[in-house]
């Protein structure tokens, strides 16, 4: 891919410049064949060298640019990430909040919750491991889940995306 793009680089300047085939390939000390073929596409495997003295025959100072640093969009992507991730885990903690203190409510919204983990299993929705986690925190104590949800681990942000309790944020049960 990086060959064709080279030729087809080459071709438009040695085009601009008015030059044949014949005379770039003299300049460069490469054969009118090989560049025949990069200019065509055809030519996937070309010397470095051979690459150098076509661009340097026709000035092009070629610079690579990093893809390391991140595009402002990808950026932007990550921040919007990173905002709705943090907008779960307060989502979240809120509920927690909401178990503990309304301990006569919380019955209620676990059951709620276990449907939504049952729904996922019949459709085949979620991951079987993301209901089988759920299942387990939903199975807890209200002290003990409310415990396990502030520590989930390497998972938290996965099982807070895969979530039983999203129906809470809109609504009141």
């Amino acid at each position: 891919m990086l060959a064709q793009q080279i030729g087809q680089l080459i071709k438009s300047q040695r085009l601009a410049v008015h030059l044949t085939q014949a005379d770039l390939a003299q300049r460069a000390a490469v054969s009118r064949t090989t560049l025949s073929r990069l200019e065509s596409g055809k030519a996937p495997n070309v010397q470095a060298d051979v690459l150098d003295r076509l661009l340097a025959s026709l000035q092009i100072q070629p610079r690579i640019e990093s893809s390391a640093s991140p595009s402002q969009a990808r950026l932007q992507a990550r921040q919007e990430q990173n905002a709705r991730l943090q907008q779960q885990r307060e989502h979240h903690l809120r509920l927690m909040l909401t178990l503990l203190s309304e301990p006569a409510g919380a019955p209620t919204r676990i059951e709620r919750a276990r449907a939504m983990v049952d729904l996922w299993r019949r459709n085949r929705t979620c991951s079987e491991y993301f209901i089988e986690r759920w299942q387990t925190l939903l199975d807890l104590p209200v002290p003990q889940l409310v415990q396990a949800m502030l520590d989930l681990g390497e998972w938290e942000d996965a099982l807070f995306q895969n979530t039983p309790w999203s129906w809470a944020w809109n609504s009141n049960p």
